[in-house]
C-alpha cells in the first residue's frame, strides 16, 4: 500500500516541479516578443495517478504570419528611406537650400554677363571659373552616388548571407523539433520551447525578405519566398545568391541552376535595397542627362579668327523628320552668294545632302550630321576658308563652338580651345546668343530640378507609406502580444498555487513517513 502511495506522491511532486519550471520560464520570457505563453495540461489516469498530458502553447500562427508580412513591408520601406536620405544629404538643396541649382544659375548668369560685356576680361575669367566649378560639382555628385551604389552591393551580400544562415538554422531546428517531439511524446511533449527560437528566426528572416510559412502538426515549418521558391523544407535548406554585376538576387536550386527572383521579392530589406538601387540609378541617369544637355547645347559665338565651323543651334530629336518651318540659307563666298531654300517638309538630313551634293556649294562648304550626347542631332557646316560666311533667315546657323566637350559626366571638360574662343567672340552675335542662353538655362534648370523634385517626392511618398504601415505593424504586435504574451501577475498567482500544492504534498510525505515508522515500530 505504501509503495503505490509513494509512487503517486512522487509523480505529483515531479509534476508540480515541472509545472513550476514552465511558469518560471513564462515569467523569464515575459519581454520576449517571440515567446508564447505555455500552460501545462495535467490529467489523471486509471486506476490511480496523474501525469503531464501536454503543454499548450498560446500561439496564434495566423497573426504571427500577418505580423511578419507587415514587418517585411515596413523593413523594405525603412531601407529605401534610409538610402534616399543619403541622396538628400548629397544634394544640399534639402539641407542648406544651396547646391547644384546655385552652380547652374551662377554659370548661366555669368554667361549672360559675358554676352553683355564680351570685352570684359573679368567676365571672361569668371565664365571659365563658373563652368569649371559646375563640372567639378557634377563629377563630385556622380562619384558620391557611385560610392553609395557600391555600398549597396556590400549590404546586399550581407543580407543574402544572413538569409542563407537563417534558412540553415530553421532547417536544423526543424530536425530538433522532430527529435524533441519523439523524445517527449510520452512525457508531456515538452519540446515546444524550440518554437520560440524558430519564431525568432522567422521574424528575422521576414525582416530581410518576404516569406510564406506553413507549419505541420508538430511545429516544423516550410518556408518559401514569393511564387513558391523554397528556402526551408524539413531538414533541407536552399540558398540565395547576389549577382553584383547585374544587381540581381538569384535562387539556387539543388541541381545547380539559378533563377533570377529579383522582381518577385516584394518585401524585406532585400526589396528595399533593390528599390533604392533603382532609385539611385535613376538619379544618376538624370544627372547624366543634365550634363549631356549642357554639352549638347551651350556654345560660344566666334569670329573668323577662331574657326570656320557653323552649327545649327536648334537640336532635333529626329534628323529625318520635317522641320515644320521653311527658310533659306545664304552662303557668301567668292562664287556666291548662293541661296539654299528649304520647306517645312524638308529634314535636317535633306539640307545636309543638298549642301554636299550641290556642285557650287560642295566645292567651298561641307555639312555633316552631329549626334549630340543627349541623343539629339544638329548640323555642322565647315567652310574651306574662314572668310566665308553663312546666314540663315531663321537665325539658327552661327559660327560657334561648344563650350563643353565629352559624352557625359565622366569625360566632361571645358573645350580644349576655350581660351582662344573666349578671346575671339563675335561681338555682333552676342545678343542672339543671349537669347539662346535663356532657353539653354531653362532647359538645363528643368532637368536639374527634376532630379531634386524626384528625390523629394520619392521620400515624401515613402515616409507616408512607412508611417501608415508601421502603425499597422505596431497594432499587430500589440494584438499578438495580447494573444500569446505572458501576464506576469497571472503567472505569479499560478506559481504560488503550485508552490502551495507542492508544500502540501511534501507534508504528505512526512505524514506517510511517520506512519511507516510507527507501523515498523509495532512489529
Amino acid at each position: 500500500m505504501f509503495g503505490a502511495t509513494f509512487g503517486i506522491v512522487a509523480q505529483g511532486l515531479e509534476l508540480f516541479r515541472k509545472s513550476a519550471d514552465i511558469r518560471n520560464r513564462n515569467i523569464l520570457n515575459a519581454n520576449n516578443p517571440d515567446y508564447a505563453q505555455e500552460d501545462p495540461v495535467v490529467k489523471s489516469f486509471a486506476p490511480v495517478g496523474i501525469r503531464l498530458e501536454d503543454i499548450i502553447r498560446s500561439q496564434n500562427f495566423y497573426y504571427m504570419s500577418l505580423r511578419n508580412q507587415k514587418l517585411s513591408l515596413v523593413s523594405a520601406l525603412d531601407t529605401t528611406i534610409k538610402g534616399n536620405s543619403q541622396v538628400e544629404n548629397l544634394f544640399q538643396e534639402f539641407t542648406q537650400g544651396l547646391g547644384g541649382s546655385e552652380y547652374v544659375n551662377r554659370f548661366f548668369t555669368v554667361y549672360q554677363n559675358l554676352m553683355k560685356e564680351p570685352t570684359n576680361e573679368g567676365a571672361r575669367s569668371e565664365l571659365l571659373n563658373s563652368a569649371q566649378s559646375l563640372i567639378s560639382y557634377l563629377k563630385d555628385r556622380r562619384r558620391d552616388m557611385e560610392r553609395s551604389l557600391a555600398s549597396t552591393d556590400y549590404d546586399m551580400r550581407q543580407y543574402i548571407n544572413k538569409i542563407n544562415t537563417l534558412s540553415k538554422k530553421l532547417a536544423q531546428i526543424n530536425q530538433e523539433i522532430l527529435t524533441g517531439y519523439a523524445q517527449t511524446y510520452a512525457r508531456g511533449r515538452d519540446y515546444k520551447n524550440l518554437f520560440d527560437q524558430r519564431d525568432s528566426y522567422l521574424r528575422e528572416l521576414s525582416e530581410l525578405i518576404n516569406i510564406q510559412v506553413q507549419e505541420d502538426d508538430i511545429g516544423r515549418v516550410r518556408v518559401e519566398t514569393s511564387h513558391g521558391f523554397v528556402l526551408v523544407e524539413d531538414r533541407y535548406n536552399w540558398e540565395l545568391k547576389y549577382d553584383a554585376g547585374n544587381r540581381r538576387v538569384l535562387w539556387k536550386s539543388k541541381d545547380g541552376s539559378e533563377v533570377d527572383i529579383s522582381g518577385l521579392i516584394s518585401g524585406g530589406r532585400v526589396r528595399g535595397l533593390l528599390d533604392f538601387q533603382q532609385d539611385l540609378l535613376g538619379y544618376i541617369n538624370r544627372l547624366e542627362e543634365f550634363s549631356k544637355r549642357l554639352i549638347s547645347e551651350v556654345k560660344l559665338p566666334l569670329n573668323s579668327q577662331a574657326g570656320n565651323s557653323w552649327f545649327w543651334l536648334r537640336n532635333l530629336s529626329d534628323p529625318n523628320a520635317g522641320l515644320g518651318f521653311s527658310g533659306s540659307i545664304t552662303f557668301n563666298f567668292p562664287g556666291g552668294p548662293l541661296v539654299l531654300s528649304y520647306s517645312s517638309t524638308d529634314s535636317l538630313n535633306d539640307i545636309i545632302n543638298t549642301i554636299n551634293t550641290d556642285p557650287a556649294l560642295s566645292s567651298s562648304f561641307s555639312a555633316s550630321l552631329i549626334q549630340n550626347p543627349d541623343g539629339t542631332y544638329t548640323m555642322r557646316i565647315t567652310a574651306n576658308d574662314p572668310s566665308y560666311t553663312i546666314e540663315d533667315s531663321n537665325n539658327l546657323i552661327h559660327r560657334s563652338e561648344p563650350l563643353f566637350t565629352g559624352t557625359g559626366i565622366g569625360d566632361m571638360a571645358l573645350n580644349s580651345n576655350i581660351n582662344n574662343y573666349i578671346q575671339n567672340l563675335d561681338y555682333e552675335k552676342v545678343d542672339e546668343f543671349m537669347d539662346f542662353s535663356r532657353s539653354w538655362w531653362e532647359s538645363s534648370k528643368s532637368i536639374y530640378n527634376q532630379i531634386v523634385d524626384s528625390v523629394a517626392s520619392r521620400q515624401r511618398d515613402l515616409r507616408t507609406k512607412y508611417d501608415i504601415e508601421n502603425a499597422l505593424l505596431n497594432s499587430l504586435n500589440t494584438r499578438l502580444q495580447e494573444m500569446q504574451g505572458v501576464s506576469v501577475d497571472n503567472e505569479f498567482i499560478e506559481l504560488m498555487k503550485i508552490q502551495r500544492s507542492y508544500e502540501a504534498l511534501a507534508r504528505t510525505i512526512n505524514a506517510m513517513d511517520e506512519m511507516l515508522r510507527a507501523t515498523l515500530n509495532m512489529v
